[in-house]
């Protein structure tokens, strides 16, 4: 809880007392999810996926929203183009029918009559007949197209008013999928923030995440028999001139950590990157990709097999860009820096391993 003077001085401020409730509100959130994962026997692990899952699905709706917004703005568009092009054509067949209705008014019901019956011979009066039927027709056929033309006028006033409903009602639905994707994504945090703040959860998560990491050497030793390779173009060759699988800096070293709060020990198999989220990561040398693909505790994870029984593996990736049996060069974009079953949100973990063993990658990289 706050201070008694520390929120004294803080309702006093202007426009801080928005703050403070959010700042209590995130709080109680961060206490819940501390009790509710201290009940439970289920892993913490699989809560935090099931979490990432939901904000996962709650961002895909509202991206899949935000698509038919877009869907419907263009079909507004186009009904509005459909509508002014019909409005023109109408416009043009009036303009062409008025004045020879206004003859026709002028010539008055006996008006055809009287041209006929002035002709001075047989052959004028049949002449004068065919082209009296032929401006009847052309008079006939511009009524039509004039019809025909306020007809699809008012087909595409209806389509714009449909679309111009459909796009508010789906402006509505984008901002409840937006606000459901926010609430997803501070239950997710609420997660995490517990893990760091309940000494059980914390020592719970960092359990399941060392057997996390036995399983994941499974994986790698059960993998395909190393490439061929060695001699001065190998792998062995690049150690010391290694660039980082993606432009960040490392924020925690191989080996054995200990937590500054809890005071707990925990074994480090490769290097954490700090990197923005979304920074594109690379393969490190050239290789066959053998995993792309979901593993627990790690997320997104691809493992690239360098030959020489080397293996280098990038995990919490948000994005992956490659396929298992892909072969790829180095630099080649494997996915994106993400926070993909990450307990401590966007980064980016690496490892390399020789013969399956965790090597540290320190000494392989370049300045």
């Amino acid at each position: 809880m706050l201070a008694p003077a520390v929120l004294a001085l803080a309702l006093a401020a202007p426009g801080t007392r928005a703050q403070l409730d959010a700042l209590q509100a995130r709080h109680r959130a961060e206490e819940a999810a501390a009790r509710l994962l201290a009940q439970q026997e289920r892993s913490v692990l699989d809560t935090v996926a099931d979490s990432e899952r939901a904000l996962a699905d709650a961002v895909a709706e509202w991206r899949r929203v935000e698509a038919e917004q877009a869907d419907a703005a263009a079909g507004l568009e186009r009904a509005r183009g459909e509508e002014a092009a019909a409005q023109a054509r109408l416009q043009a067949r009036l303009a062409a029918l008025r004045p020879r209705l206004q003859a026709r008014a002028r010539l008055g019901r006996t008006g055809e009559l009287r041209v006929l019956l002035a002709s001075r011979s047989l052959a004028e009066l049949v002449q004068r007949r065919y082209l009296m039927d032929r401006i009847l027709s052309r008079d006939l056929a511009l009524l039509a197209e004039a019809q025909a033309a306020a007809r699809e006028r008012e087909r595409a006033r209806a389509a714009r008013q449909q679309e111009a409903a459909r796009l508010a009602a789906l402006a509505d639905e984008v901002g409840e999928r937006r606000e459901q994707a926010a609430a997803r994504r501070d239950e997710r945090e609420a997660l995490l923030a517990a893990l760091r703040s309940a000494r059980g959860v914390h020592e719970r998560a960092a359990a399941e995440a060392a057997e996390q990491s036995r399983r994941l050497a499974e994986l790698v030793s059960a993998l395909p028999p190393p490439q061929a390779g060695g001699g001065p173009g190998g792998f062995a060759a690049r150690r010391g001139k290694l660039l980082l699988p993606a432009r960040g800096t490392v924020a925690v070293g191989f080996g054995k950590i200990v937590n500054p709060k809890f005071n707990t020990v925990t074994v480090q198999h490769g290097l954490d990157i700090a990197a923005p989220a979304d920074t594109p990561v690379r393969a490190v040398a050239p290789g066959k990709v053998v995993y792309a693909g979901w593993f627990k505790g790690y997320g997104n994870l691809v493992i690239v097999d360098h030959g020489e029984g080397y293996h280098t593996l990038v995990a919490h990736l948000a994005t992956m860009q490659t396929a298992t049996g892909e072969a790829v060069e180095a630099g080649a974009v494997l996915g994106t820096v993400g926070d993909s079953g990450s307990l401590k949100g966007p980064y980016l973990y690496f490892e390399l391993r020789e013969r399956g063993r965790p090597v540290d990658p320190a000494p392989w990289l370049g300045r």
